[in-house]
């Protein structure tokens, strides 16, 4: 099997240990572009399209690999650091490609998502057949998009195993790789379905299932995996393991629950997502939650059944954004925040993870407490 380091290499002027995972990736996605583009020029579109959507990401995954495969002794080769850090890279565009899908979004890191480029694409052709405007064509033009959202997923999903199984790691480590991968994917895949779940109107959530959905969904393959990966390639006792894995779940929580209040209180133009998208489809995020059981709760009730019949219009999402203010649910959201952040930085202080190690991630930490300012 291809080992997609050496195509980064070729070309570069760089040894490949100077390489990073965004350039292993870059290889990944050029070697499959040309070997879709020998089946049909519609499908090495698909791959550019997932080529655009690994574009503009913060690269905190592979960070996280490297930065703790780095802090024990073992220190694997550069190519092996990549490929594993660009597998989680490309873990994580699969998995936002089918959110985008499951959600209905049509815009992500500043650009239309693959459903609604797709969706466009079919679009333009209904209007040739003499369709435009028609409630069938407009159906079928959706279920395109959808159709390629999914295709576009899995596509990331298995390479993302390819990536791993060609990155040329010692065998004594990578079946544990491989294994952390699909944990990874089995706990998203969960996550998606709770939050998903909860979503249906009439149904009860309990804030530990919210704070558990959460976890699933962000915490364990953008945190908890990527530390543990990283682990196994620098060798690490397993009890580090462990601990990683408590210590990325207090990260991956902090970043969700930012994530949910960027999700409405954010700029579009820093975040690249729509600040409606959460609302419209009546997410049971923290925010909304905490808002639910304050006194407010029956006007937020009152505003997301007419949501769910009638569409999110201006004047609700603007009294929504009002409500979750001053019922104190934002701020609660943001206490929760700076809590996740505190148990973090204690584990770490009780641990006897490598120093180098701690400081990294207590800035990564930092960091994450930063985006909800």
């Amino acid at each position: 099997m291809t080992r997609y380091s050496s195509y980064t290499q070729s070309g570069t002027g760089r040894p490949a240990g100077e390489l990073t995972a965004s350039a292993t990736l870059r290889g990944f996605l050029a070697h499959a572009r040309r070997r879709a583009a020998e089946i049909s020029p519609r499908f090495e579109h698909l791959w550019a399209e997932i080529e655009r959507m690994t574009a503009g990401g913060k690269g905190l995954r592979p960070q996280l690999v490297e930065s703790t495969a780095l802090c024990y002794p073992a220190r694997p080769t550069r190519p092996v650091i990549n490929a594993v850090g660009a597998a989680f890279e490309l873990l994580h565009t699969g998995l936002i490609i089918h959110d985008d899908v499951i959600d209905q979004d049509d815009m992500r890191r500043h650009g239309p998502t693959v459903n609604a480029a797709a969706t466009r694409y079919a679009a333009e052709h209904i209007a040739k057949a003499g369709w435009a405007g028609s409630e069938i064509g407009r159906d079928h033009a959706m279920q395109y998009g959808r159709s390629a959202g999914i295709i576009a997923g899995d596509l990331a999903l298995t390479g993302a195993y390819r990536l791993i199984a060609t990155s040329l790691a010692p065998e004594s480590r990578l079946l544990k790789l491989l294994g952390i991968l699909d944990d990874a994917v089995f706990h998203s895949a969960a996550g998606e379905l709770l939050d998903i779940e909860h979503t249906l109107p009439g149904l009860s959530v309990a804030h530990r299932e919210i704070m558990e959905t959460t976890r699933l969904k962000t915490a364990a393959y953008s945190f908890e995996a990527p530390l543990k990966a990283g682990a196994v390639l620098g060798g690490a006792p397993q009890a580090d393991l462990g601990l990683l894995g408590e210590i990325g779940r207090a990260m991956g929580t902090a970043y969700q629950l930012v994530d949910d209040l960027l999700g409405v209180f954010g700029d579009p133009e820093e975040t690249g997502k729509s600040t409606e998208s959460d609302l419209r489809e009546g997410k049971r995020t923290m925010l909304l939650y905490l808002a639910e059981q304050s006194p407010d709760g029956p006007e937020l009730r009152e505003i997301m059944g007419r949501t769910a019949a009638e569409g999110l219009s201006e004047q609700d999402a603007l009294a929504t954004k009002d409500l979750l203010r001053r019922s104190g649910a934002k701020a609660g959201v943001e206490d929760m925040v700076a809590q996740a952040v505190r148990d973090a930085k204690d584990l770490m202080a009780d641990s006897t993870l490598p120093p180098g190690l701690i400081e990294q991630l207590t800035e990564t930490m930092e960091t994450i407490a930063q985006r909800s300012k």
